[in-house]
């Protein structure tokens, strides 16, 4: 006849635990390879190793291949963890956070809530809805993943590798 093993309640909670023990380590390694590695002070983290994007000043080019209108006039300036500008009817201020060596994950955005006009091209021509404008613009931005500058063209791509948003540098004019 077998007898019946009895373990206490502590017994099972410590076995419990030990079996946890190594997936736990794991984890912690695995979120520990995630991590970015730190960045040189004043380096912008938006960039991948190309000139610093700190500071600079971009107008918005083309969404997804459709260039921008020229009377629409949409920005951009590059900040340490935000992009800020004006999206066409509000100001914006974008926040992204570095991903591994390479990219970068949008994490949200604020913007005012400012009703946007119809922008008219020519007297009796088309006329460019800015709200359209606006709304395409910052839903392609915040799918944005990595950044590539080409002289005076700065182009996103989204998460996909596909280019997104890209825009051309703003030169201040001369006083």
């Amino acid at each position: 006849m077998k007898t019946p093993i009895v373990m206490s309640r502590s017994f099972m909670q410590t076995r419990r635990s030990l079996l946890l023990l190594p997936l736990a380590l794991a984890a912690g390694r695995l979120m520990a390879a995630d991590a970015a590695p730190a960045l040189p002070p004043g380096a912008c983290p938006l960039n991948s190793g190309g000139p610093s994007l700190l500071g600079s000043k971009w107008r918005l080019f083309s969404v997804y291949g459709h260039e921008t209108p020229p009377e629409l006039e949409i920005n951009m300036e590059v900040g340490e963890n935000t992009l800020t500008g004006n999206a066409g009817c509000n100001n914006y201020t974008a926040k992204f956070k570095r991903v591994g060596h390479t990219g970068f994950m949008m994490t949200g955005y604020d913007k005012d809530r400012n009703a946007c006009n119809v922008l008219p091209t020519v007297p009796g021509g088309p006329t460019i809805n800015v709200g359209s404008w606006e709304g395409d613009y910052l839903r392609t931005l915040m799918r944005a993943g990595s950044v590539q500058q080409e002289g005076a063209m700065l182009h996103f791509f989204n998460r996909n590798g596909d280019p997104a948003v890209i825009f051309t540098k703003k030169f201040d004019a001369p006083a």
